[in-house]
């Protein structure tokens, strides 16, 4: 073990998260790449984590949406150096079951996770193995870098929708990083209106900046209604479900055109009830319900993470808007709190540990 010391944000247990000094990591194998991290964002998957459920294994290391400067490499650690701006897919498959073995690595059966099951990035350096290091392109930063995950995943749920045609009319419920960025992707993929869905006004204003045609207040309109109206009764083709409420949840399908597809991606802690309109309107319309989950860096047909990089380093993607919060690793707890209680309105809080 190295006897270097570093500041790390670990959960000790539910609702107890603390900035402790613990050793700092070394190479251990000779693949290993220690990283500097410059920037660490927070998933809605980590306040839920932290303030209620836990982590498989504690004391841990949280966070898994990062970007810094490779430190140090092992002797196998092709393609990487000292100096090299990256970021990191958290998903760590095990190679070895049935659907690592066609490529399907979202859907490993024994995978391991940077910041859920092995030490994370909230932290000033973390070790991760080369296969799930993506240098940043020259105009990614390193903000922009630690949303590469939140965008990819974006990605992954509109790429759930078998086809995406030009001028198809697109909602995405749910204005959280994800929910923006799955907002631009569908504007950037051809779809001619995208509604944007929330229950703030602040959201949907930073919505409408990002391109959205028409912005609906769940708490003060119709959601199905106003939907409804702007599309002559017919609904959308696509809805993409990123709120996770049993609200939204129905609305989702409710809004949707004959033969329509929606999306669900927002992580549900409740049952879910369909009405039976809508559960017959499913049956008689042949609607589409698909699942996402996470994202892919397989290299076939795309590698998401790539496209999320040159979509951002391009501008396409625009990401510096989301960021809300940015934390020191020691005002930890404070960040939690505010979070899980809701006390200000937030999109992507990041950690900055060299502050």
């Amino acid at each position: 073990m190295s006897n270097q010391k570093m500041r790390a944000v670990r959960l000790f247990a539910p609702g107890d998260i603390r900035c402790v000094e613990i050793e700092k990591p070394d190479i251990k194998e000779d693949d290993d790449i220690i990283i500097k991290v410059k920037a660490c964002g927070v998933c809605g998957s980590d306040i839920e984590r932290v303030m209620e459920k836990g982590a498989h294994e504690m004391p841990l290391t949280i966070g898994h949406e990062f970007a810094g400067v490779v430190e140090q490499t092992g002797k196998k650690a092709a393609g990487f150096e000292s100096g090299d701006r990256v970021t990191v897919m958290p998903l760590l498959p095990c190679g070895e079951c049935d659907y690592c073995k066609v490529g399907e690595f979202v859907l490993c059966e024994n995978y391991s996770y940077y910041g859920s099951r092995i030490n994370g990035a909230m932290a000033e350096y973390i070790r991760v193995k080369p296969d799930n290091v993506l240098k940043l392109p020259e105009n990614v930063n390193f903000e922009m870098g630690a949303m590469t995950d939140p965008i990819s995943v974006a990605l992954h749920a509109v790429r759930q929708v078998d086809r995406i045609e030009a001028g198809q009319k697109a909602a995405v419920l749910g204005m959280g990083p994800i929910g923006y960025a799955a907002l631009q992707w569908l504007k950037n993929l051809g779809c001619g209106q995208v509604y944007a869905v929330d229950i703030f006004d602040e959201k949907l204003n930073l919505a409408n900046q990002l391109g959205a045609d028409f912005c609906i207040n769940g708490k003060s309109q119709d959601v199905v209604e106003e939907i409804m109206k702007q599309t002559n009764g017919e609904g959308v083709d696509i809805a993409i479900e990123l709120a996770g409420t049993t609200t939204t949840q129905v609305q989702s399908i409710q809004i949707l055109k004959k033969m329509g597809t929606a999306v669900y991606a927002g992580i549900s802690y409740d049952n879910l009830e369909f009405p039976n309109k809508t559960l017959n309107s499913i049956l008689r319309e042949q609607l589409n319900i698909k699942g996402s989950w996470n994202s892919k860096i397989s290299p076939l047909p795309i590698n998401e993470w790539k496209s999320s990089l040159e979509f951002m380093n391009t501008g396409q993607i625009k990401t510096r808007p989301l960021i809300s919060h940015r934390f020191r690793l020691e005002d930890c707890q404070e960040c939690f709190d505010m979070m899980y209680n809701k006390t200000e309105v937030f999109t992507k809080v990041l950690f900055k540990p060299e502050k």
